[in-house]
């Protein structure tokens, strides 16, 4: 098949009537010499991006194939057009292996057109773009591409990339981006591990507020509506909303140089459906509402297809956009691809199949989870007797006499649910909550509200009712409820996703994943057993990508004596990422290590940070990488201090400056013994670039102050590079040892 012929198996595919066919296109000697320049002749061909508004992009090249992509504008919305592509070894196109001409793009995919060009050599260099008809013989041109792909899998050649993600756009520019277009023109790809786009309008949380660089939905009737009446702003949720987050984010003409540069191989976290996402369920609203959204989940996932040049597999038939039923919960995107001897990249899918977060964000911080006996049978009475003291005294109100108090504390706790914004049966809710096992001290709580109502009036005919009295409150067994892992609140992240107590969350994950109550594991069986195949690889390297990171990440406040009490322990700040699953992590990690040359490569932390796991057997080393713009890590704990309940103006201040104040040296003082965190950097933003060789793999850092960010120095060439610096590492295959290069 030439590259001017359709596959037949294309040609009379079934399907053909409904969806828009991924065209294959083959690239062959015979067309090498069939085809001349498309510039000689009769043709006049002039650049003209006003129909091309996102440029071009291309992506997962393999040793004969790459993905190629563009938009087509300048078209009615309901009507269909046709493209031509061409692909050229010259910049000029004087000689094309390519020249395919009434390639249909369909209004249905909001004019996106994503190309599979095959036959191509390994390891070589292409070049690409797309024209339209605009006249007899005229053609307008979109930019030209540059692609290259991947060198032969027994090729012992030395590998370039960029490993990045977290690239918001309102507020930010894309500095790092122009950075590397400067100094790295020449690398063999970029790996974007996530956080492409975020979902969000203007979420005061992280994002600049009234910012030149902002975005705007077309429709936000279709949008979910966050803040509050006075400032609202929206999350994506229709298709037309996710399309207009791309094309917004593909309007920045330094993301266009990116794209036309480099072929680009992504894959998703959890802002380009929803944050902190788990499968098709949202957590913007903490449990107040149910946030399952299995079409919201599909129309994000439609869309990525659609902008993303993405090599899906499982659309083998030939279909640019997914057939529906291949979306969430049966897509696939986790890959491998192969580059040369000397690496295989290996990208993970973190989001689609993990479980909810171990401790539910509408947790009743009164609902104990681990009994006395419990921590008796898995501590062992001496080792409970020496800890209790950390634990809380609780109640079972299936018994007298706490029993009797339920008819008056059920409705307490339910109008509390209602203010806090809770759209279910409130009363329902309460009456599951404070029905076994509930803390002595937040029973004390209700109690004390239930009292205050009756004096003053707000309860006819009701008698106030005794507290638990200090002797009774002695004599209780005791056990871990929410509020001893950090849930102080009602309906909030903090305690749930954030600023959980280290040592009762790891107690109560191992707890649940003994017991088969919570499985570890955010990958899945099938997903895991690709990953067990791809270890098998016989590259030197191997990349393994995991979109959130395995460093451990600590708060050590227990020598933080200006804070309360309650606070001066151990916290992990953040688990959504691998911290949430502490023994599914420990397991992944020696899977990892069974594999002399295998090595972690993340990101969604908004940091840096470099982390050598010990194991049983070798250690394994996670390059976390920076954001490219958005909010760095130091700005997120800022911003939890702020939100902790319990705490006053000066109390907050001093943990400020417990934590803020030199919070990278904090990291890397509370990381246990065995997971060292060799380089922490929480303030600024940037890229990872990794040089791979037969001998050793060398990552760099370029990094950038996080002020920088917000402002445009794309055009200033010599103080974007002032704005720079630089930490190098060297990852050594056989020991699993990382040392600093500089």
């Amino acid at each position: 098949m030439n590259a001017t012929t359709p596959s037949p198996a294309l040609a009379h595919s079934s399907s053909r009537r409904q969806f828009l066919k991924l065209i294959v296109l083959t690239a062959s000697a015979g067309s090498l010499a069939a085809c001349g320049g498309s510039d000689s002749g009769a043709e006049n061909i002039s650049t003209d991006t006003s129909y091309f508004p996102q440029s071009v992009a291309s992506g997962d090249p393999a040793a004969n194939s790459v993905i190629l992509w563009t938009r087509l504008g300048k078209l009615d919305p309901q009507t269909d057009g046709q493209l031509r592509v061409q692909v050229s070894a010259q910049n000029d196109f004087s000689n094309l292996v390519v020249d395919e001409s009434a390639v249909p793009v369909a209004a249905a995919h909001d004019h996106c057109l994503r190309l599979k060009v095959a036959g191509l050599k390994p390891g070589t260099t292409y070049y690409y773009r797309f024209l339209v008809a605009t006249g007899n013989q005229t053609w307008a041109s979109s930019r030209t591409g540059r692609t290259k792909t991947a060198p032969d899998p027994a090729a012992n050649v030395p590998v370039s990339y960029a490993v990045t993600s977290c690239q918001d756009y309102i507020g930010r520019y894309y500095n790092v981006w122009a950075y590397l277009l400067q100094t790295e023109p020449d690398l063999d790809f970029i790996l974007q591990i996530g956080d492409y786009i975020y979902e969000t309008t203007g979420d005061p949380s992280f994002q600049t507020v009234g910012s030149p660089r902002s975005i705007t939905f077309t429709d936000t009737a279709v949008a979910i509506q966050l803040g509050d009446a006075t400032a609202p702003y929206y999350a994506a949720s229709s298709v037309s909303n996710y399309r207009d987050l791309y094309k917004t984010y593909r309007s920045d003409p330094i993301l266009q140089q990116v794209h036309e540069r480099y072929s680009m191989i992504s894959i998703w976290d959890d802002h380009e459906y929803s944050d902190d996402c788990w499968g098709a369920t949202a957590t913007y609203f903490n449990g107040r509402e149910d946030e399952y959204n299995p079409p919201r989940r599909d129309r994000a996932e439609q869309v990525y297809y659609e902008f993303m040049p993405v090599d899906d597999p499982a659309v083998a038939s030939g279909a640019l956009n997914k057939d529906p039923a291949t979306l969430w919960p049966n897509n696939v995107l986790y890959r491998r691809l192969r580059f040369g001897q000397n690496l295989e990249a290996v990208l993970l899918d973190y989001r689609s199949y993990r479980p909810d977060h171990l401790i539910p964000e509408d947790g009743f911080p009164g609902r104990v989870v681990m009994s006395e006996p419990v921590l008796v049978s898995i501590l062992g009475q001496d080792g409970y007797n020496a800890v209790k003291a950390n634990f809380g005294p609780y109640v079972d109100t299936t018994t007298a006499p706490w029993s009797g108090y339920l008819p008056a504390l059920i409705p307490v706790l339910a109008q509390g649910y209602l203010q806090a914004g809770y759209a279910g049966d409130a009363q329902t809710k309460a009456t599951d909550d404070l029905t076994g096992l509930v803390s002595a001290f937040v029973f004390n709580q209700l109690i004390a509200l239930f009292n205050a109502a009756v004096a003053a009036g707000q309860i006819p005919g009701a008698s106030t009712l005794p507290v638990i009295d200090s002797t009774t409150y002695d004599a209780l067994p005791r056990g871990i409820a929410y509020l001893h892992l950090g849930k102080q609140s009602f309906f909030s992240e903090l305690g749930a996703r954030y600023a959980v107590v280290q040592p009762t969350f790891d107690l109560y994950a191992q707890y649940m994943q003994a017991t088969g109550q919570y499985e570890q594991d955010p990958l899945g069986a099938t997903q895991r057993q690709f990953l067990a195949n791809a270890l098998a690889s016989d590259a030197t390297f191997i990349n393994v990508i995991s979109t959130v990171s395995t460093a451990p990440l600590r708060w050590d406040l227990r020598s933080a004596t200006s804070l309360p009490a309650d606070y001066q322990t151990v916290f992990k700040p953040n688990v959504d990422q691998w911290d949430g699953f502490p023994q599914g992590k420990q397991a992944f990690l020696e899977t990892l290590a069974n594999r002399p040359g295998a090595f972690l490569a993340s990101g969604d932390i908004h940091a840096s940070f470099v982390t050598e796991h010990q194991t049983s057997t070798m250690p394994v080393v996670d390059f976390t990488g920076p954001a490219i713009s958005s909010g760095t890590f130091n700005n997120f704990v800022e911003s939890a201090i702020a939100g902790l309940p319990g705490l006053d103006a000066t109390q907050k201040a001093a943990a400020n400056q417990a934590l803020v104040l030199g919070l990278d040296q904090t990291l890397q003082a509370s990381a246990p013994a065995d997971e060292p965190i060799i380089f922490a950097d929480t303030t600024h933003h940037g890229i990872m670039v990794f040089r791979v060789n037969a001998a050793e793999t060398e990552v760099d850092y370029l990094l950038i102050d996080q002020a920088a960010v917000s402002q445009n120095l794309t055009g200033d060439v010599a103080k974007l590079a002032q704005s720079f610096s630089h930490q190098r590492f060297v990852f050594e295959p056989q020991t699993g040892k990382v040392t600093r290069a500089n």
